[in-house]
């Protein structure tokens, strides 16, 4: 009787769950496919290019700070290493040319994916609009020398 009494509760707020998740379900299964119409499936080239435009800058900018920020570092390091001539503080300083020398090939390198992805498929070598006639002469070299004379006589 008292286990009765505090499990009907508890059946009650299950059975409000299931009822509650049920519903849910039903007003997704006839609402999204109509949200899913809303949403644009299709990114526009220019979108592409504006929003490639604005990650470069931003990139490039922040890669320049932190090469601006190393080299700072480095001044104060290559003093410190030479007051102290400890082998640690110049290997310290190794390090720091390594790691800037490092972000100055990521600054060239992001030039290099910015060309890549804002380049058009028009300007994209092997592209199939880029048609590349090769004239090429089947024969023997005394076929090639009669062909030659002709056209000299011709002409």
């Amino acid at each position: 009787m008292i286990l009765q009494k505090i499990l009907q509760p508890i059946q009650h707020l299950v059975l409000m769950m299931n009822n509650t998740k049920k519903d849910i379900l039903a007003a997704l299964e006839t609402n999204l496919p109509q949200q899913l119409k809303k949403i644009k499936t299709e990114v526009a080239q220019t979108e592409i290019v504006v929003d490639t435009e604005e990650d470069y800058a931003y990139s490039r900018e922040k890669i320049k700070d932190l090469i601006t920020k190393a080299e700072e570092a480095i001044d104060n390091m290559m003093a410190l290493a030479s007051e102290t001539e400890h082998p640690r503080a110049f290997e310290v300083l190794a390090g720091m040319f390594k790691t800037t020398t490092d972000m100055m090939d990521q600054l060239i390198t992001l030039q290099k994916k910015r060309k890549e992805l804002t380049q058009s498929e028009e300007q994209k070598p092997g592209s199939p609009g880029n048609t590349t006639n090769n004239a090429i002469f089947v024969g023997s070299t005394t076929e090639l020398q009669k062909f030659l004379s002709n056209n000299n006589d011709n002409n």
